[in-house]
């Protein structure tokens, strides 16, 4: 995400359903200004407490991203991380990404894709649990761009190799929870990077990042 968004010092960012904070955090220390927004209280919560416990200044609100409450063209950009799958009315919030960004600027995000294939069992227990309203094809979010007023410039699918399936399938059976999870994490995470960066399929995977730019 950060490589794809190339944060510049003094750059104004907003990052939509922010969750925690941690990738606020990791923009501010670029020296951009930072505004994280999210649904969850208690996640803004901790995410002021992250902030102040690392020194790290960022601007944390409860809000909606279907109805973001800052004014047209206040952003150079915009980021939202695995959170897009998740808005029932997908276009409207991408709309109102196009809104709050300033004239060119562009949004960086990441969504749930599943064109990696697995069970219909299995994506529909991912659905369930991860509480998904759409998942993505780069054609799909190309699309919803183009309606919402963008223009995408690329995209890549992740998550894409055996490895990384193996392990995805066994955390979307245990919830990605609990200790067990947390001692598979060790291992999984470095394996999959290996794996996916070697033997990843560009055709296909479990996510997809984009970029896209406002059309003026």
């Amino acid at each position: 995400m950060l490589e794809w968004l190339d944060p510049k010092e003094g750059e104004r960012i907003l990052d939509i359903a922010c969750g925690g904070g941690e990738l606020s955090l990791k923009i501010a220390e670029k020296g951009c200004e930072v505004y994280g927004i999210d649904m969850s209280e208690n996640t803004i919560e901790g995410a002021r407490h992250l902030s102040e416990r690392e020194k790290i200044a960022c601007e944390f609100e409860v809000g909606n991203a279907e109805d973001l409450p800052y004014p047209d063209g206040y952003f150079d950009k915009v980021v939202c991380s695995s959170s897009l799958e998740h808005f029932k009315d997908d276009i409207n919030a991408l709309k109102e990404m196009r809104r709050v960004l300033k004239p060119s600027a562009s949004v960086v995000l990441t969504t749930d894709s599943f064109t990696y294939p697995i069970s219909d069992e299995l994506k529909e227990r991912h659905r369930k649990i991860a509480y998904i309203a759409n998942y993505y094809t780069i054609e799909k979010l190309k699309e919803r761009f183009e309606i919402a007023g963008f223009e995408m410039n690329r995209s890549k699918y992740l998550l894409n190799s055996r490895i990384t399936s193996f392990f995805f399938k066994v955390g979307i059976k245990i919830k990605w929870s609990g200790i067990l999870w947390m001692a598979i994490s060790f291992i999984a995470y470095p394996l999959c990077l290996v794996s996916d960066r070697l033997f990843g399929d560009k055709d296909k995977g479990y996510t997809l990042i984009a970029e896209a730019k406002k059309v003026i």
